[in-house]
């Protein structure tokens, strides 16, 4: 019996095909039979590229197999988001009016990938123009939470991340404005980076809202999470000639956090009345683990999280707005009932609110670097709670449980989502471990930490058992 890759890792499986054990061939088209069997219930993909990746795979192989590989990436199969572009297939940002949607060429990302040799599988779900939630009653099937497929995978990034957990794919590019890589990470039980800003290119990814948004990776480890991202680098000069870019270090996120210093942001989390016991709990048993190899533990302080969740959303609103408001107004019933609610929050904030928000961004921006000064990373949940009912955006679920993302978005601070433990019942918990622009290497290093000393990496959802070679252990 061929052995069953889809429990590996992306760094493994890198592994086992450098080391010419395995080939491209049989890892897409492993990963196409797994899309066949388990996604008509996850419903991750919007698109596969079936064809498409086979021949690259065939190309890849035959450069391996010579012992050409060109990197970590090379013959390792990756999901796109589907609101960014890849040359050929459509690009929809789960709107059906976009189904004919054809991309021209490739996205930045999407180029940076091709050229480290990675193969692109397919388009993975999103939420309508990313901000419309999960909705029932869209064209296409929602996607399931792979731990238990009736609860909420969490948006916007939310085929890329149940594609990952579930094994139909070694990593993901999702996209972040208020959290729409970390929180569907968390509640898809795997890693998700929002690296710092303009790292990766944007270019050719559908905009929300252009001076927040942030292009990253979703994948089984933070260790996988650095493999991607030093292959997803951007070159474009409109990137890195920007005051500061530099390439971030990512060569020692297995080093030992012995000596690191790890801020927490207890007031945001612990305050809350609506935090999940088992939320809590995970943050204790993590803290009292890093604290155990030798990481000094110490609580900070930020201005109120309403303070930067509010100035954030006065600048991606109304941008979002901005993005799409011609057409919004020109053909309503292009969009769902709930994305054209949620556009239209934007078209109410003023001028006025969108420029004094744009200052206070600099102010919390630099409030959040003088922090880092006296720390190395800052951690808190991803989340108050674990995965929610599906649909749960719109319900009075919604009101009590909070998304601590957004405060990074606008500071463009590294942020990852690791799983640091599990309920009674299963289902994953993350905390969140933010850094120094450019540091992108020192909140990997921790997450990596996090995963190792609390064993979290050895547990995939049930249905990822299930499909082709299931009976494959190792």
């Amino acid at each position: 019996m061929p052995f069953d890759f889809s429990p590996l890792s992306l760094a493994a499986l890198s592994q086992l095909i450098r080391e010419r054990q395995l080939s491209p061939v049989d890892v897409v088209q492993g990963y196409l039979d797994r899309i066949a069997i388990l996604d008509p219930s996850l419903h991750s993909f919007n698109f596969v590229l079936a064809d498409e990746s086979l021949n690259a795979a065939r190309i890849a192989e035959r450069t391996i197999m010579s012992g050409r590989s060109i990197g970590p990436l090379h013959g390792i199969p990756i999901g796109i988001k589907d609101l960014i572009d890849v040359a050929g297939a459509p690009t929809t940002a789960q709107a059906a009016h976009l189904r004919g949607n054809i991309a021209k060429a490739d996205a930045g990302v999407v180029t940076a990938l091709r050229k480290a040799g990675a193969i692109i599988l397919g388009k993975q779900a999103t939420a309508e123009y990313a901000v419309g939630g999960t909705q029932l009653n869209s064209p296409w099937p929602p996607p399931r939470n792979p731990w238990n497929l009736d609860l909420d995978a969490a948006s916007s990034s939310s085929g890329s991340a149940v594609a990952v957990a579930a094994g139909l794919c070694a990593g993901a590019v999702g996209t972040d404005t208020s959290g729409s890589i970390r929180v569907p990470a968390a509640w898809c039980g795997v890693a998700g980076l929002m690296p710092t800003e303009a790292l990766v290119s944007r270019k050719g990814t559908l905009p929300v809202s252009r001076t927040i948004d942030c292009v990253g990776p979703l994948a089984w480890t933070a260790q996988d999470c650095a493999l991607m991202l030093d292959a997803m680098l951007s070159e474009d000069p409109e990137d890195t000639r920007l005051p500061g870019w530099r390439v971030p270090n990512l060569l020692n996120i297995t080093a030992p956090v012995r000596g690191l210093r790890v801020g927490v942001l207890r007031h945001y989390y612990e305050d809350d009345p609506n935090l999940d016991g088992n939320v809590r709990r995970a943050m204790i048993d993590t803290l009292n683990a890093l604290a155990g190899r030798g990481a000094s533990i110490r609580d900070v302080e930020l201005s109120d999280f309403d303070t930067y969740a509010t100035a954030a959303r006065h600048i991606s609103w109304p941008e979002e707005y901005a993005e799409h408001g011609i057409e919004l107004e020109a053909f309503p019933d292009r969009f769902g009932a709930v994305t054209r609610s949620r556009l239209q929050d934007g078209k109410a904030i003023r001028a006025y609110d969108y420029i004094r928000a744009s200052r206070q961004r600099q102010k919390l921006t630099a409030e959040i670097e003088g922090a880092l000064r006296e720390v190395d990373v800052i951690v808190l949940p991803t989340i108050s709670k674990p995965a929610q009912v599906l649909g749960y955006e719109h319900t009075e679920l919604a009101r009590t449980t909070r998304w601590l993302t957004r405060p990074f978005n606008l500071t463009g601070s590294p942020t990852l989502s690791v799983c640091n433990g599990f309920t009674p019942s299963g289902l994953p918990l993350a905390i969140q471990i933010v850094g120094r622009r450019y540091d992108d290497g020192t909140v990997l290093q921790v997450g990596h930490a996090v995963e190792t000393e609390l064993s979290t990496r050895d547990r995939r959802p049930a249905i990822a058992t299930a499909g082709p070679m299931a009976d494959f252990a190792g």
